[in-house]
Order: structure tokens, then sequence, then C-alpha cells
């Protein structure tokens, strides 16, 4: 049996693949906010942190859920990391144009963790996850502290970029 290539190509898959494209054209299309550099950093600490919590929460001894089809890793997980990593853009790319401050930051933070268990839901509904002991109010939780931490890394990034910033680079209000 090969376990690189889902058993069945169904829901999941199907579920992916729509909602990588859509996310992905949605932030495409944004203008751009960001220096390219900052860009990929963005996009890669989306990547990385969904990546390392999945090897983290889902395999023994842990194993809290599945992913897809098989209790393996399969080629379609690769479009499920990917997936995250526009959402993190999307995430900090709206707290900076928005200017968000003050009491709003909390409010901010709540609001897309709310938007980020609603997608996982979806995930659920549509076997993405198929959860052994872990529960969705987990994830509520779980998005708290990673996007509290998305904008600790914002604050970060954006005080080192203008810091260490060329003349000739692009400027970041």
């Amino acid at each position: 049996m090969n376990k690189i290539l889902p058993q069945r190509f169904d829901a999941n898959e199907w579920f992916l693949i729509v909602s990588l494209l859509c996310v992905v054209v949605f932030a495409s299309l944004l203008p751009r906010r960001f220096p390219g550099i900052v860009t990929i950093v963005f996009l890669s600490i989306g990547f990385g942190i969904s990546m390392c919590a999945d090897f983290f929460f889902a395999p023994p001894p842990n194993d809290f859920y599945d992913v897809n089809d098989s209790k393996y890793y399969e080629l379609f997980e690769i479009p499920f990391y990917y997936l995250y990593a526009p959402f993190a853009y999307l995430f900090v790319y709206f707290f900076d144009k928005w200017r968000v401050q003050g009491l709003f930051v909390t409010l901010y933070v709540l609001i897309w963790s709310a938007v980020g268990t609603g997608f996982e839901a979806l995930a659920v509904y549509f076997h993405v996850f198929r959860y052994k002991t872990w529960r969705l109010e987990y994830s509520w939780v779980f998005y708290l502290a990673v996007q509290s931490f998305y904008l600790l890394l914002y604050y970060i990034i954006k005080k080192k970029y203008h810091v260490t910033k060329r003349e000739e680079g692009r400027d970041w209000p």
C-alpha cells in the first residue's frame, strides 16, 4: 500500500485544494504591504508553526488527531501546511493596515482566533482532521497563543527592519 498518496481522493483533498486556491488568490490580489523579505518571513512563520504543531500533536506519543485519510503522513499534508502561511500573512497584513492599537488588539486576536477555529471546524467537517482526544476548544486556545506570538514577532520584525534596512530598501510605514 502506498503511504504517500491519499487512500482515496475525496472531500478532504478537495477542501484543501479549494481553500488553498481561495486564500492564495485573495492574498495575492491585495496591494503589496510589506517589503518582500518581510512577506517571506511572515509566510514562513505560518508554514513553520503549523508544521511544528502537527508534528507535535498528531503523531504518537501524543496522537491527539490524524490528518487526512491516513495515520501516516501523506502528500496532501503539504498543501495543508501551505494553507496556514497565507492565513498568517493576512493576519499581520490587516493588523498593520488597520493600525490596530490598545484594547482593539485583544479584540483583533479574539476575532482571528474565532476565524481560525471556524476554519478548523470546516476542516473537521471535511475530514481533514480526525480528532481522537483533541477538541475544537483546544484549537481556540492554541490560536490565541499563536496569534499573540505572531504579533510579538510582528513588532520585533518591524523594529529590526527599520534599524537594519538599507537606504534603497522599501519603506514600511
